[in-house]
């Protein structure tokens, strides 16, 4: 069944799945920084290790990968239909679908090419169309000035270069820096490759593949944030999805989220 009337939004409401998530955010390197839930204690739990980048295979994410949020899967199909955060510094929001991570990446001026990057998971059926890449500090690093440069396949297997030009320097665990998209560029199909212009000194990095479902901000420390679904537009939750958060506080120290997801499956 589609979604044809508010009545038919009503009936799915009355029925839906509740999503709760509480995560503890280390601290960012600076006001305005991104930080990755993912490896945040809390729940869902701390996500597992994503694997090296030599290793050749368990790139892609999915509900079952620990860390991921837990839901059911839909019998037509899941939407965000409400998503209600808060937090203990203001800051913005980012859910977003989890669908490919490496680790292992280092601080050699050289390029780290993926060993069989393999294709992004089967709910992504466009080729990658919107998705992202996003630098995840898995382990704290030393200072750095250099450019790093991500070539990857876009949905049209066009080879694109998304390039950092000067990346933060020693950036803390959990940080993430998103990889600009050159014009033209679409999305992400597949990660070839990573390359380092000079040495950093120390530290181990990766790449993680994600597409955005929603953005909410909470504007005042303390104060929730609550978006209905005529505000989010029922984005799609295709089943199989790893959600997770990202965060942007206002102020660079550690915070506590807490909030609710609202799904439907219409």
């Amino acid at each position: 069944m589609t979604i044809n009337t508010m009545d038919d939004i009503a009936s799915a409401m009355a029925v839906s799945q509740k999503i709760n998530i509480m995560k503890n955010i280390t601290v960012p390197k600076a006001i305005g920084s991104w930080q990755s839930s993912w490896q945040a204690v809390g729940f869902p739990p701390s996500g597992g290790p994503a694997p090296l980048y030599s290793g050749g295979a368990g790139f892609a994410c999915d509900e079952n990968t620990v860390g991921a949020m837990q839901y059911s899967n839909a019998s037509v199909q899941n939407y965000l239909a409400k998503l209600a955060m808060t937090s203990v510094i203001a800051g913005t929001f980012i859910l977003a679908d989890r669908l490919w991570s490496c680790g292992g990446m280092g601080f050699a001026p050289t390029t780290y090419t993926v060993l069989s990057p393999g294709s992004l998971p089967a709910r992504i059926t466009d080729n990658g169309l919107g998705c992202e890449i996003w630098v995840e500090q898995f382990i704290a690093a030393g200072a750095a000035t250099n450019s790093l440069t991500v070539t990857y396949l876009d949905p049209d297997n066009n080879t694109r270069n998304g390039i950092i030009p000067t990346v933060v320097s020693s950036p803390l665990i959990n940080q993430m820096q998103p990889v600009p998209q050159p014009a033209g560029s679409t999305g992400v199909k597949q990660i070839v490759s990573a390359t380092n212009s000079n040495t950093w000194t120390s530290g181990s990095w990766g790449l993680t593949i994600l597409k955005r479902i929603a953005t909410i901000e909470v504007p005042l420390q303390g104060v929730g944030k609550t978006l209905d679904w005529s505000a989010l537009g029922l984005p799609k939750i295709p089943n199989d999805a790893c959600l997770m958060l990202i965060w942007q506080g206002g102020a660079a120290t550690a915070s506590q989220v807490v909030g609710q997801l609202v799904v439907i499956d219409k």
